[in-house]
């Protein structure tokens, strides 16, 4: 015992010394308007809306559509997502959902068999293709909140696409290295990514008059040119062509929901966030509760006390997620006592600041929820880096947060030729378990992790919009970068930047505590030495990377993750 004491205080006077780490905290300061996305050039364009006296509806939009061009990997009109809008008028807050939804040919053992697992279905191909819905999403924004056409906010993306840009060495790695899954499905020598059948060279003008063409369809026809014309017809055709089964009926009955985010708050600032099918804004909730009830501001950032407290309130919120998330259309979920006040400070009860949880299963929510309990399986199969959030500001104060995907790098391999969009394989993100109340069902939403948030301060005004890419990183990577801000006084940029930690449970047994290399290392022996599993990885995408705008006396300062190729535009 003696020794074990010994052990620990030579070990933390370790760690008070710090670690050298430096990083350049650059917030992008504005009073008029605000873009911060995944891309500069995508930034550009909304701001370039934003300038034409088009509102934050319309910018995102434009936004939007610039990232298809400019991150065609990660998001476009072959994909989904979602919205929140705050409107500054009102102080209302909507949410919008056009998450894909499984054809009406999905089965709930679709991906069971041996078969569909050694050819990956739910990954590859035209099964894995869910059906589009960000096209419909984005024409639903503009006819609800905007006040420009689809038309005037697509001619950003239109010049980008037919005038192309430089391609980033980091955007020729992405493109190699789905070499192989592109390779499969497309005819290199007609795709805009490859020249000479190898990848686009990073410095190379990436041209996509296909692309451009798609736009300037729905600016012409509107929605109908998708899920009734030409482009529904050569979607349909290229997921038959690569294995799948889907109709035009299946793009014709595509509905958006609009409706309520889901609300919480944490020490007095309020957050409001995405209900399901996505699991993000609940459980980022569900874990700011549980953060809520320890003294997190007096401990130092990023030691031992700090992570060992969020790892052990990771594991507990995603025991719950893996059991009871799920599409609401299909299933009660306890989202009332996922979020509840009294049931984070029984799973906080849980933690212990001498022991780790090493079995680790759901709780009851039910309790704490006015819906009557059932029982069922969760499960999801969510793993992937990819996806693209964008915040934005208008004069007004109009806030959208929005976050949108293909699912995978390059989705599921199929580039619909002549129109140049990549397709979603975001049919993976259903559980591969028939029994599963996340398996493929027709007109189900996949599970998601996705949080586009808006955080209001303790006297109700905007305070901050933040979001991530990064499957369930997401969850984690908000949570941290809202309690960098609350909790630690961070700028927005410092609090993006900063080194994340992940870890999760699954099964009733803990997943590894993964960590940045940029933690100090000495608190990642301590961490191991206490009985975490540590694993240390690279700074990188896979902790997700954030965009976000943070207010501070009526100005607006944005950050970007130099994990990716963000930058916060501002005028």
């Amino acid at each position: 015992m003696k020794k074990r004491v010994i052990c620990l205080l030579a070990a933390l006077c370790i760690v008070l010394t710090g670690a050298a780490w430096a990083v350049d905290f650059q917030d992008v300061t504005a009073r008029h308007g605000m873009v911060s996305s995944a891309h500069e050039l995508a930034s550009r364009a909304g701001v370039e809306i934003l300038q034409k006296g088009g509102n934050a509806i319309d910018a995102a939009v434009a936004t939007m559509l610039a990232l298809n061009v400019v991150e065609p990997n990660a998001s476009g009109i072959g994909g989904g997502g979602f919205m929140v809008v705050r409107f500054a008028a009102t102080g209302e807050v909507v949410f919008l959902d056009y998450r894909e939804t499984a054809p009406a040919s999905a089965t709930k053992d679709l991906f069971a068999s041996e078969q569909a697992k050694a050819e990956k279905w739910s990954v590859l191909g035209g099964r894995s293709v869910g059906v589009p819905g960000q096209v419909l999403g984005m024409f639903t924004a503009l006819e609800k909140y905007g006040t420009l056409s689809f038309a005037q906010v697509a001619e950003p993306a239109i010049r980008l696409a037919e005038e192309g840009f430089e391609v980033h060495p980091m955007q020729t790695g992405i493109i190699a290295d789905n070499f192989e899954k592109m390779a499969a499905y497309n005819d290199l020598d007609r795709s805009a990514f490859f020249e000479g059948g190898l990848p686009i060279e990073a410095g190379k003008t990436l041209r996509q008059p296909g692309l451009a063409k798609s736009f300037r369809l729905l600016a012409e026809q509107g929605p109908d040119a998708f899920y009734r014309g030409p482009l529904g017809e050569a979607v349909v055709a290229s997921v038959n062509a690569s294995g799948g089964a889907m109709t035009m009926k299946d793009l014709q009955g595509y509905a958006v929901k609009v409706g309520e985010p889901v609300q919480g708050s944490y020490r007095g600032y309020q957050i409001f966030s995405t209900p399901p099918a996505s699991s993000g804004g609940t459980h980022i909730i569900q874990l700011l509760n549980i953060m809520e009830t320890f003294p997190v501001s007096s401990w130092r950032h990023n030691q031992p006390q700090h992570l060992h407290t969020l790892a052990e309130a990771m594991k507990l919120v995603f025991a719950d997620r893996g059991k009871y998330m799920a599409d609401t259309a299909f299933v009660n979920v306890p989202l009332r006592g996922l979020t509840s006040k009294e049931y984070a400070a029984k799973l906080a009860g849980k933690i212990k600041s001498d022991a780790v949880m090493v079995d680790v299963e759901a709780d009851y929510p039910w309790t704490y929820d006015n819906q009557k309990a059932m029982a069922y399986v969760g499960g999801t199969d969510d793993q992937h880096i990819s996806t693209s959030h964008f915040s934005v500001v208008d004069a007004k104060g109009n806030i959208v947060a929005s976050t949108n995907t293909v699912n995978y790098f390059f989705g599921s391999g199929v580039v619909v030729p002549e129109y140049g969009f990549v397709l979603n394989n975001q049919m993976d993100d259903f559980s591969s378990d028939p029994q599963s109340v996340n398996a493929p069902e027709p007109g189900k939403r996949p599970l998601s992790s996705m949080s586009p948030s808006v955080v209001l301060d303790p006297q109700g005004r905007p305070f901050m919009t933040i979001g991530a890419a990064g499957a369930w990183r997401i969850i984690t990577a908000v949570s941290q970068i809202i309690m960098n801000v609350v909790d630690f006084g961070m700028t927005m940029d410092e609090a993006i930047e900063q080194p994340r930690i992940f870890t999760y449970a699954s099964g009733g047994k803990r997943g590894p505590l993964r960590m940045e290399d940029a933690i100090d290392p000495d608190v990642a022996a301590l961490l191991e030495w206490r009985g975490h599993n540590v694993e240390v990885q690279p700074r990188g995408g896979y902790y997700g990377t954030a965009q976000g705008i943070l207010f501070v006396d009526g100005v607006m300062h944005g950050g970007a993750d130099s994990r990716r190729l963000g930058v916060p535009v501002g005028y």
